[in-house]
């Protein structure tokens, strides 16, 4: 840091110098600011700040930018002049409460407190001087074309500004709104959960305002009696030229640009936040010299009388960050954890988490989470106008605030370890009680146009809606931001194995809360990828259905696992609605990109512990309602638009594009998807099933779907066991009332011998009777497949297996009196009414029959009996 102590340079001495000497000066003080940065945010070397900072006025203020420029050293110069201000955003952030909770709580009887305070907050003018002389937009190069022609377009800007000077200006404005984050505490008042008062405004807070007011930093156009009238919208400012800019395919230009916007958004809420609660104690203070219009504006509130320039932003960012969750493939790793770079984004096309398209998606994520904290996700307007739509919710007021949500969930998405806190406000605007109202609105309207089955209005209340908010934004919490630790049952489990072969280990003490805030805590720099749960996975918010089925759970005082489960089937269900309604982003849905088999599965395992989530008559319709939508996505995987055209089905696009997602992998594949040894749980839910059930419909539609067609073949062998060990094939619904169309399970023929085998097997042993009584699916599906499978074919090279499998029926019947199995299988899919065609196929099959006799004349008897019946 030896250049800190040395005579204050001059900008001639230092050009004169030699651009080589001034590119390694620069390198060598950006290094040394980087590290003194570094020890002020361990708080150490606080004080240096004394001796450096006479040296560090020469590189605070704007230089003489035409000579810089023309040698060439704008570059080398804006450097050292942003590392410092980030050095003095580390300081501010050290800087101990201007408003104390102490003073604000004696604001009554006038008394202060600033002993001990006042050292550091001394520093402070100079520092706010140097920065606000480069706000003045009109000397800053490159930038004063733009403010100064309100009317200029992109294509009339021929060289863009570099990304140094406008990473001056945002290392500016976020040192500046760490000073303000310093003035008075986020406090909020008991009584009525109000911000408290401020006794006082510092003059700075103004002062920096009206810069920011008078120099275009922002459009201003809202209101009529504004000096800007004559600017079209959405131009003539600093933040509209930002817009564009992030836009471009430079990339330091457009990480540049979204990093200033960031820090006007939170600089613009600070200034606000500051004046108001300094008026609502002394309302004369702050208007006192309010005389002009920039000052008028200033105490209306800037974000107020902005708010079409921040609506514009939010609308533009929302749509970059839809489009970025889906080009960033991220990557994820198993119990090996991360390969070396990997991290970098090396064998990743969309580049890691340390990579810097990551990095950029990221900040644009940050930049929506402030401006939400301004702009609500959800108004009172929009759930009236929801709940006035008849009989098509469509048109941009309608769906503005399905993107917002929408774009929360892509943010979500972006988070990757360390993030917690950006997932934290996501969570916090995402789980807000009139979010949650507004997407009940939604599935009442998207039910009475839809139609689906026979549920109506799920009639939530205000109090179901708070309550959903708190234990949904509790359990995602616990979930997915709390340290990964073993359970006990693992750890006495693991002891045992290894203690026959090695020492013992002694466990050191770890105080849990020690662990849970080694990300969060500021005094960490240390990143790593073990003991946490980032990046989210697409299906994240299917774990609330899930938790119903988690026997691990490591918190139990958390909320009811019941009441979770309550809560997420509702939000699921929400976000299936919204889905539909962004019909004209259906391709970019994040809901519709899950794969549909981690959606059933989390039906299932809301099941596979007990039924206490159908006992209520509200989670019951949405678990039915469901299913509707689920299987209405598996028709259109099989068969396109053509199917259920006699059906009400929900004419939406985004539906269709779901389905299209599903389609293109052909099965519902749970054990590739979902876990190698998924049949172990899906016998699970059977035993389930079989001892609780009781033939529950919802229930048993759950359990059917995994006999379709689209189901992996030993998944379904599995489950066809399972209900066989269980007895509990009769519990089956009706084809017709099984989740998708009839065909999904029907068709194609089963082929597998295995399946087969066990369809003969529990239908000549008599497990399939009840089931044929209450004209169960399980019934269906074996006299089904197996009378095409046997009856088909015909060419020698295929009559092998099922010339096995007649034999098998047949001399099952030896022993039985009756021929009810073989008159099904003969008769099956023919009807006497049609006459000569009857007879001719009927003929057909016995024919087929005794050539698979092959001559034995006992099982020759059985089919001469079968043509005396028929």
């Amino acid at each position: 840091m030896w250049q800190w102590y040395k005579n204050v340079f001059t900008l001639e001495s230092w050009v004169k110098s030699g651009r080589e000497y001034c590119k390694l000066t620069s390198a060598l003080m950006v290094e040394q600011l980087r590290l003194w940065k570094i020890c002020i945010h361990y708080g150490f070397c606080i004080t240096y700040f004394t001796d450096f900072f006479p040296a560090m006025c020469f590189w605070l203020g704007p230089p003489m930018f035409e000579r810089l420029i023309g040698n060439n050293m704008l570059g080398e110069f804006t450097s050292i002049t942003r590392e410092a201000y980030l050095v003095l955003q580390a300081l501010a952030q050290k800087l101990p409460t201007l408003h104390s909770t102490e003073q604000i709580n004696k604001q009554e009887i006038g008394s202060s407190d600033d002993a001990g305070e006042s050292w550091s907050w001394n520093h402070v003018p100079p520092m706010i001087d140097l920065a606000v002389s480069w706000l003045s937009l009109k000397d800053i190069p490159y930038l004063s074309s733009l403010t100064a022609e309100p009317k200029m377009k992109m294509g009339d800007v021929q060289v863009s500004p570099p990304a140094c000077i406008l990473w001056v200006i945002s290392a500016i404005l976020h040192m500046l709104c760490s000073i303000f984050d310093r003035v008075a505490p986020d406090i909020h008042n008991e009584l009525d959960n109000k911000k408290t008062s401020l006794p006082w405004l510092p003059h700075f807070v103004p002062k920096v305002g009206l810069k920011i007011i008078k120099n275009r930093f922002l459009d201003f156009l809202c209101s009529s009696n504004f000096e800007y009238e004559a600017c079209p919208t959405g131009s003539g400012s600093l933040a509209s030229w930002l817009c564009l800019f992030r836009q471009q395919e430079n990339f330091d230009v457009s990480l540049s640009s979204v990093s200033c916007l960031q820090g006007l958004v939170q600089l613009a809420l600070l200034i606000d936040d500051c004046i108001q609660r300094a008026k609502s104690i002394n309302k004369t203070q702050p208007a006192a010299s309010m005389s002009g219009l920039p000052e008028k504006i200033l105490e209306d509130g800037i974000f107020k009388s902005a708010q079409n320039e921040f609506s514009h932003m939010l609308a533009l960012f929302m749509g970059i960050v839809s489009s970025e969750w889906q080009v960033l493939q991220f990557e994820m790793f198993g119990r090996g954890g991360p390969a070396p770079g990997i991290g970098f984004g090396w064998a990743s096309c969309g580049g890691g988490f340390w990579s810097l398209n990551v990095l950029l998606a990221q900040i644009d994520a940050q930049l929506i989470l402030s401006l939400l904290n301004i702009i609500p996700v959800v108004s009172d307007n929009d759930i009236t106008k929801v709940e006035a739509m008849k009989p098509v919710m469509s048109g941009p007021d309608c769906t503005l605030s399905l993107q917002r949500i929408h774009s929360i969930l892509g943010v979500c998405l972006l988070a990757g370890p360390g993030d917690e806190v950006t997932l934290e406000k996501a969570w916090g605007y995402l789980f807000q009680a009139p979010v949650l109202k507004y997407l009940g609105s939604c599935v009442n309207h998207f039910l009475c146009h839809v139609k689906l089955f026979s549920t109506s209005d799920l009639q939530y209340g205000e109090e179901d809606y708070y309550y959903f908010s708190n234990i949904l934004n509790f359990h995602y919490r616990e979930r997915w931001l709390s340290v990964k630790r073993k359970t006990n049952c693992e750890l006495d489990s693991n002891d045992m194995n290894k203690r026959s072969r090695a020492l013992e280990t002694i466990h050191e003490e770890i105080e849990p809360n020690a662990l849970a805030s080694r990300d969060q805590c500021g005094d960490a720099l240390l990143v790593e990828w073990a003991h946490q749960r980032l990046p989210l996975p697409m299906h994240w918010f299917l774990s609330a259905i899930c938790v119903m089925g988690d026997l691990r759970r490591i918190n139990r005082c958390a909320p009811g696992d019941l009441d979770v489960a309550k809560g997420g089937l509702f939000f699921l269900l929400g976000l299936e609605a919204m889905s539909s309604f962004l019909c004209s982003t259906a391709k970019e849905s994040l809901v519709s990109g899950i794969p549909l088999v981690w959606k059933l599965h989390a039906l299932s395992m809301a099941l596979s512990h007990n039924m206490d989530i159908l006992s209520e008559e509200r989670s019951r319709k949405v678990f039915t309602t469901l299913q509707d939508i689920y299987g209405w996505q598996i028709n259109q995987s099989m068969y396109g638009d053509a199917t259920n055209r006699d059906k009400k089905v929900p004419d939406t696009s985004a539906f269709s594009s779901e389905a299209q997602g599903i389609g293109s992998k052909g099965v519902l594949n749970f054990q590739t998807t979902i876990h190698e040894s998924y049949n172990t749980f899906v016998e699970k839910v059977i035993e389930q099933f079989g001892a609780v059930s009781y033939g529950d419909i919802i229930y048993a539609r759950q359990v059917a779907v995994y006999l379709h067609r689209t189901v992996e073949p030993t998944i379904r062998l599995a489950v066809w066991n399972a209900l066989t060990n269980v007895f509990a094939l009769e519990l089956l619904p009706n084809i017709e009332e099984c989740i998708a169309d009839a065909e999904g399970y029907l068709e194609p023929v089963e082929d597998k011998e295995e399946i087969l085998e066990a369809y003969a097997k529990s239908l000549v042993s008599g497990d399939l009777d009840k089931a044929a009584t209450r004209g169960s699916l399980s019934f269906r599906l074996a006299v089904h497949h197996l009378s095409r499978f046997l009856f088909s074919s015909d060419t020698p090279e295929k009559t092998a297996m099922p010339n096995k499998l007649t034999k098998f029926i047949l001399r099952s019947h030896l022993q039985k009196k009756d021929n009810e199995v073989m008159l099904a299988l003969v008769q099956y899919g023919l009807t006497s009414s049609e006459g000569e065609i009857y007879k001719t196929e009927v003929s057909r099959r016995l024919v087929l029959l005794e050539g698979a006799c092959e001559g034995n004349t006992s099982l020759l008897a059985v089919v001469e009996k079968l043509k005396s019946l028929i």
